[in-house]
């Protein structure tokens, strides 16, 4: 019995020091103001496509969950959200926009960006972000299909599902026509 909590600790403590853990808790950080921007999409399949992520999620998702959606200029559309959304569906949702299921994504090109104001600890050693703007979008050349990048002053980071830790990067790899989405 000894020997199973020994192993049992030495496999804690490996995982703590080798498996590239944060300080950051998974999904702790905060934002406000969020915004989604979408171009490729019409009004009524992104609508599909929004009802279908509130389906898959209607037990996580708060009851009074509701969006609102705006045409803009050049096909562009724009998602809020009145009750609020918390920030790892948030993160979800714009990939769920980008490889949403039953869509033919081959025929067309989807360009999602989401916008939101940093309002707690984005990276525990840095404060200085606090109160800025960032922008999370899907990489160029995107091959995991779980992961979301984002930019701040300046500053790229990626966000994978699989650990939900935001990760500072040096190749932002934005996509071609992202800062067009106004």
């Amino acid at each position: 019995m000894h020997t199973k909590l020994h192993i049992i600790g030495f496999m804690s403590i490996f995982s703590m020091l080798f498996s590239g853990c944060s300080k950051q808790p998974a999904g702790s950080f905060i934002i406000t103001d969020k915004e989604l921007v979408v171009r490729g999409w019409s009004d009524a399949e992104l609508r599909q496509i929004m009802g279908d992520f509130q389906q898959f999620y209607r037990d996580r998702l708060a009851q009074n969950f509701s969006t609102e959606v705006h045409a803009g200029d050049g096909g562009v559309l724009r998602v809020r959200f009145p009750t609020d959304i918390k920030p790892e569906f948030f993160c979800w949702l714009i990939n769920y926009f980008q490889y949403p299921k039953g869509f033919d994504l081959k025929s067309r090109t989807i360009l999602v960006a989401g916008r939101a104001t940093i309002s707690s600890d984005f990276l525990p050693a840095d404060q200085s972000l606090i109160g800025k703007r960032i922008t999370f979008y899907i990489p160029t050349d995107d091959k995991d299909y779980d992961v979301i990048f984002a930019q701040a002053d300046g500053q790229s980071y990626k966000y994978p599902f699989t650990s939900e830790r935001w990760q500072r990067v040096q190749e932002p790899r934005l996509p071609h026509g992202i800062s067009d989405l106004k």
